[in-house]
């Protein structure tokens, strides 16, 4: 046996397992960059510094036709983060349909044929959760003729 090789291909092996851990594994928890706001919510605009809950987050599709629920947590006072997507949802193209400011904030916007809601909490720590949620529109069936 070459002891070498072995020796190699372990260390490669360890190597290589240790910077996947480093990069984050599913499930684990990452602060959102630029580069990633974009990739994952398209048109919905993501605060800088914004840590996403991936065992929370379910996102299908991408750019601008995609679906489902982004976690986020967020540092900051409450008010500035809901004036945040107050103020950048429409700035993005969407259409603010209602808003309520309390210990559990609701912002709902439209655009095109979709539906955001924006839910949001302070945290005892001193962030915030909130939760994306993206649809499409719900037309309702005219009423059956008798």
């Amino acid at each position: 046996m070459n002891y070498t090789k072995i020796a190699l291909a372990l260390s490669i092996t360890l190597s290589l397992f240790g910077c996947a851990n480093m990069a984050g594994g599913a499930g684990s928890d990452s602060t959102v960059t630029e580069a990633t706001a974009k990739q994952l919510s398209g048109d919905v605009p993501l605060p800088p510094g914004s840590v996403i809950r991936q065992q929370d987050t379910l996102v299908m599709g991408v750019g601008n036709s995609w679906t489902g629920r982004i976690n986020l947590t967020i540092s900051g006072d409450p008010q500035a983060v809901f004036a945040y997507f107050r103020d950048s949802m429409p700035a993005a193209g969407w259409t603010m349909t209602s808003s309520s400011f309390s210990k559990l904030s609701l912002l709902t916007f439209s655009k095109g044929e979709r539906v955001a809601n924006v839910q949001m909490q302070a945290t005892n720590f001193g962030g915030n959760e909130v939760l994306i949620t993206v649809s499409p529109v719900t037309r309702n069936a005219p009423p059956a003729q008798r």
